[in-house]
């Protein structure tokens, strides 16, 4: 699609969705707002395009190319004020999209998590950026320790995102699979190493009615036959593929952001952004998770 025709298709969405979640609030004192709750969320999700290398400079090529859609657009700093306030609207917004995309009865979903960085290590000691919530995670797959957080995501077999959410880098990932499985409420799940426990499978199930089936380790009494633990680890590969969608395409792990709530704020962002284009390849008989070629 054209920018133009991918801009009214993105915002004739949001702008519905808008309306039928989101009724007129009671006025507040003050100047009225100059852009719509649907125009600042349309804004919001195509800025995290690959085409545009920074908050800054979509916000000049907003300002040169499209005040014909968006005649009063505000500064960039009010702009990402808006943003940062909807970040609840960008999370319920995505979880809608997910809801039309997802099949109720997949047999199962998948959890996992990944580190992004926070800031550069070099400057991981200072204090202010992060200070007392970033912490220290290793990378196994990159064999590095990383500065920053986990992103949790629970996938469905086609890539619909269900559920995601963030977390310290150095966090157990049990927990964070508990407020998953809780927020996701599905049948099944499958799982990495990770997320193994008979204490908290048991829990799960108890809680949430929820199968978790976490890949146990090599040396555990549970130890699972090789030809399951290669037939699990082919249908987790799903989620690593979005996660390296999310870090590859809309910049995942090139957040620049500096606080808690602007880094939650991109990560709902670029959760929904990769929504709703899924949504609108959909529409279009397209496969979902084609999106590289989805603006051209």
């Amino acid at each position: 699609m054209d920018l133009d025709s991918f801009l009214v298709s993105l915002y004739v969405r949001i702008d519905d969705w808008w309306r039928t979640n989101r009724p007129s609030a009671t006025p507040r004192p003050g100047r009225p707002a100059l852009l719509s709750g649907s125009e600042v969320l349309t804004l919001a999700l195509l800025a995290q395009w690959p085409r545009f290398r920074s908050e800054r400079d979509f916000w000049r090529f907003a300002d040169a190319h499209l005040r014909g859609y968006f005649p009063k657009l505000c500064s960039q700093s009010q702009l990402n004020r808006r943003v940062r306030a909807l970040e609840p609207e960008l999370r319920a917004l995505q979880r809608a999209s997910a809801e039309g995309l997802a099949d109720p009865s997949a047999v199962y979903r998948v959890l996992d998590t990944t580190l992004i960085p926070a800031i550069v290590r070099v400057r991981a000691s200072r204090k202010g950026l992060f200070a007392g919530q970033a912490t220290f995670g290793r990378s196994a797959s990159k064999t590095e320790w990383v500065y920053g957080f986990k992103v949790a995501l629970v996938v469905d077999p086609e890539g619909v995102i269900t559920a995601f959410g963030l977390a310290p880098a150095s966090s157990d990932e049990r927990p964070i699979g508990d407020a998953l499985v809780a927020r996701d409420r599905h049948d099944a799940y499958l799982a990495d190493k990770g997320f193994t426990g008979v204490e908290w499978e048991r829990c799960w199930l108890e809680k949430y009615g929820a199968l978790v089936a976490a890949t146990p380790k090599n040396g555990s009494r549970r130890a699972w036959p090789k030809q399951d633990r290669r037939w699990a680890a082919g249908k987790r590969q799903i989620v690593e593929g979005v996660f390296c969608q999310l870090k590859d395409f809309f910049g995942l792990e090139r957040h620049r952001a500096k606080t808690l709530g602007g880094l939650l704020t991109r990560l709902a962002a670029k959760v929904a952004a990769y929504t709703c284009a899924q949504r609108i390849n959909d529409s279009l008989g397209r496969p979902a998770r084609h999106l590289a070629d989805l603006l051209v």
